[in-house]
């Protein structure tokens, strides 16, 4: 009868993690490259702003997904009252990026992650720069400036897409002038109706020096809620 050595069986049972790991990222990404987005209504809490004068403490949006197009926007209340064009020309340069949403994800994990790592039952993979378009600001597209972190966890016999995590992992420059010095967007998902993970929350927080007033520190927390056909 034959035994492995140890050396032999750390290989075998990286190679099975590895596989594992890979089979469960392919699951998640056939399910997010098939899903559509949905139709929801979002409620953005300013935290902290860099500028309250100019800065609304409280947006109320909605968007609704068009076949063949991006989607629209309807901005409800800026501060309680009806949104002026100045906020509206402001609402549509910061949602320049696809509506957020599970029907994303794909994009951003088409690649293997360069690291898996298990925490409190839960698997944590990570990519170390985003795919071009999939994060872009007033200033440009960022996106290979961002790592990902994507926590998957097991509910009801499948995994679910329960957190992820888009950040910097350093400090790094934009359009010369500018630097950002701390970018970190967590999003939440829930089971939704089908089944499909919904993005339930979304805390970003960024620290930006910038001239013109450009710069400053922000927080803020949305909450999301689907919205009937």
């Amino acid at each position: 009868m034959a035994f492995c050595k140890p050396a032999a069986l750390s290989i075998l049972l990286l190679v099975s993690a590895a596989a594992e790991a890979d089979a469960v990222i392919d699951r998640i990404v056939a399910e997010s490259a098939k899903s559509a987005p949905v139709a929801f209504e979002r409620i953005t809490r300013a935290e902290v702003r860099a500028d309250p004068q100019k800065e609304p403490a409280l947006v109320v949006d909605r968007y609704q997904p068009k076949a063949g197009t991006a989607g629209n926007w309807t901005v409800v209340s800026v501060d309680g009252r009806k949104p002026t064009p100045k906020d509206l020309e402001t609402h549509a340069k910061n949602n320049s990026s696809p509506a957020p949403g599970f029907h994303n994800l794909h994009r951003m994990m088409a690649s293997p992650p360069a690291r898996v790592t298990e925490k409190d039952g839960k698997t944590i993979y990570l990519w170390t720069s985003l795919p071009k378009g999939t994060v872009i600001t007033p200033g440009g597209d960022i996106s290979s400036h961002l790592s990902l972190e994507t926590t998957v966890e097991e509910v009801g016999g499948k995994p679910l897409t329960s957190e992820v995590r888009i950040f910097a992992a350093k400090p790094f420059r934009v359009k010369v002038v500018a630097s950002i010095n701390r970018f970190n967007v967590v999003s939440h998902y829930k089971p939704g109706a089908n089944g499909t993970p919904f993005l339930v929350s979304q805390t970003a927080e960024t620290d930006v020096s910038a001239p013109m007033g450009l710069g400053g520190k922000r927080k803020s927390i949305a909450t999301f809620k689907p919205l009937g056909d």
